[in-house]
């Protein structure tokens, strides 16, 4: 009898439930991943829920070509759960369709007229196509060509981003002067067009990107956010226009670089094309200090290189790799950033007595030092910077806003030899600056954040950093889009194992303890030996057996010196792999192993208390 009560309770109770969410309907939703990876992100929210014209959403799908493809079925299934999720925060704006695009149908013809992309599949290579569309009422469209589920922690951001261009009557104009082949072009060492860099890629796809002259003489007034990347020599006229922008009200977002990598002879030490000392000027009036022949190395965010065949990889301290406590919290531009990889990268002071507010935002390890900035240029000896590195004990600024009154770095004087009779009148001063600047561009070239890869004739990008995400966040501050900058990718980034770092760094120093101390007693030997050596063009010595001697036992010694040296690598290589193994064995095993045995435990004591 009781257990007949029983079940009739749980019947009761699931009927309950069920009728509970019924009630309830299909907005109801609980997301218990730690990183709600099954929520829409705040700005995604706002832009979907600001929407002031109605949009239609379709997701095409080939169901007959995806039947024994499994796994992109699931995507497409979690595709439309996420398009759900847009229908609801849309408040009706937003309507759904799924499309399947048979064969020689009109769907077909649609999904070719919006551009999607088919894709052979099968033994007789039927067209398969998982495109989206995003479409308003006079039939101005974004689309989503293919939907690759390894592009699954992006399709947030990205659908967020045509629902956004959709809704704009015009965007907002950036402009660009750079020194550097940001824009791509023509490369005349390849004798083919280069793309452009993709974070810049990225800025077009939001903004309407317009590349400005360095003989330029004034800004357009319809400039929203002026974008400086290591400009060529500026004339002064040139600066002067730039001046009168900010002091105008205009946003300046500049990235320069005491050794911009990709500049022509900028790791070469040659001449280079681009410099950001003809903004010395403009950024001290702004009252941002800037040594352009200073770079910053940092022990603790160095990354690990290769230093190419039969060399172990190294940490090169100029190349740096800045997590979340290298940002200032809650600062909208750093907003829902993991990792930003930085190479050769300056540091910037306030000017003392400068008017203007220094706000500086992302910084180095307090295990910091800067030197001079040659030193980071092609063929650097990485030991030798390891050996020579002395921290300073300070945490080295490397990128900062200024916001506040400044003055013109120019006379009024001065402005009359370049001023136009249409020009407006000189501004002195201004009470509304604000400039950023990030005092390194190698942080935008594609080889320290992303891979592009070529996917029918698209350009496909797969982050591993959020340098890209950094551009777009600046500039969606300054240009005053700031909803799309909380938009993030969902989970894409791998946890990094912090005390497997720490314990990596601590057992590297050991070994360059002993490498130094190994290397001077190899270093002797060889002396040695090479005095034991006739001189080219000397008659050969005859050796007495002592000597000979003396020989085979530096020879030997400078052996057994080497094979030692090979011993400490292979003992340091093995220690941070145990490590590693170890700790993840830890993190992966141990709590479900814990969470296995609570649940047990419970289970035992409830059956235990019935029983009782």
């Amino acid at each position: 009898m009781r257990t007949v009560i029983m079940i009739v309770v749980v019947a009761v109770a699931l009927l309950a439930g069920n009728a509970l969410l019924q009630l309830l309907g299909a907005s109801a939703r609980i997301d218990l991943t730690e990183q709600q990876l099954y929520s829409l992100s705040a700005g995604t929210r706002q832009v979907v829920g600001e929407l002031q014209k109605p949009l239609t959403v379709e997701l095409y799908f080939s169901q007959q070509a995806s039947e024994d493809l499994t796994q992109l079925r699931a995507y497409a299934e979690r595709v439309d759960e996420l398009l759900q999720e847009y229908r609801l925060a849309s408040d009706g704006q937003l309507t759904l369709r799924r499309v399947d695009p048979e064969p020689f149908s009109e769907q077909e013809d649609d999904a070719t007229r919006f551009g999607l992309q088919s894709v052979p599949v099968g033994n007789l290579g039927e067209s398969l196509y998982f495109g989206l569309v995003v479409r308003d009422a006079n039939d101005n469209y974004e689309t989503l060509a293919f939907l690759q589920p390894d592009r699954e922690p992006y399709l947030e951001y990205e659908l967020t981003q045509m629902i956004y261009r959709l809704q704009q009557d015009t965007l907002p104009v950036i402009g660009v002067l750079s020194g550097l082949p940001v824009m791509g072009g023509f490369n005349p060492a390849t004798g083919q067009p280069n793309e452009p860099w993709m974070a810049i890629e990225q800025l077009q796809s939001l903004y309407e990107v317009r590349s400005l002259n360095a003989e330029l003489t004034r800004i357009d007034s319809d400039v929203d956010v002026l974008l400086l990347i290591q400009p060529p020599d500026l004339t002064e006229q040139a600066q002067y226009a730039i001046d009168q922008f900010a002091l105008a009200g205009g946003r300046v977002l500049a990235f320069i670089d005491p050794v911009a990598e990709t500049a022509a002879g900028g790791m070469m030490g040659l001449q280079q094309q681009a410099s950001a000392d003809s903004l010395t000027t403009l950024l001290a009036a702004w009252g941002i200090d800037w040594q352009s022949n200073q770079a910053v190395l940092d022990a603790t965010n160095a990354l690990v290189v290769s230093q190419g065949p039969g060399k172990p990889p190294m940490r090169h301290f100029g190349l740096l790799a800045l997590g979340e406590s290298s940002f200032v919290a809650d600062q909208l531009q750093t907003s829902a950033l993991e990792a930003v990889n930085l190479s050769s990268v300056g540091r910037l002071t306030a000017v003392e007595d400068a008017s203007s507010v220094f706000l500086p935002w992302l910084f180095s390890s307090a295990d910091s030092m800067s030197i001079d900035a040659t030193r980071l240029q092609m063929g650097a000896d990485l030991l030798q910077l390891q050996r020579d590195f002395s921290s300073a004990a300070e945490r080295q600024i490397l990128a900062a806003t200024v916001t506040g009154s400044a003055r013109s770095a120019f006379s009024a004087i001065q402005a009359e030899q370049w001023r136009q009779p249409e020009d407006p009148e000189h501004i002195a001063d201004t009470q509304q600056l604000a400039v950023t600047v990030v005092a390194d561009t190698d942080v935008l070239s594609d080889r320290l954040w992303v891979q592009v890869q070529n996917f029918f004739g698209q350009r496909i990008a797969t982050p591993w950093a959020d340098n890209g995400t950094l551009l777009v966040n600046l500039t969606d501050q300054m240009a005053g889009s700031t909803a799309l900058m909380s938009l993030r990718a969902r989970g894409q980034y791998q946890r990094p194992f912090d005390r497997v770092e720490a314990l990596r760094e601590q057992a590297e120093q050991r070994f360059l303890a002993s490498e130094q101390r190994l290397q001077q007693q190899l270093q002797a030997t060889e002396q040695q030996l090479m005095e034991l050596q006739p001189a080219p063009g000397d008659e050969p010595l005859t050796l007495t057996a002592e000597q000979q001697q003396a020989i085979e036992a530096f020879q030997q010694q400078k052996l057994d010196i080497r094979r030692e040296l090979r011993e400490v690598q292979h003992a340091l290589n093995k220690d941070i792999d145990a490590l590693g193994t170890q700790l993840k064995v830890l993190n992966i095993l141990l709590l479900p192993l814990l969470l296995t045995l609570l649940v047990g435990g419970i289970a035992y004591l409830l059956q235990r208390r019935r029983v009782l």
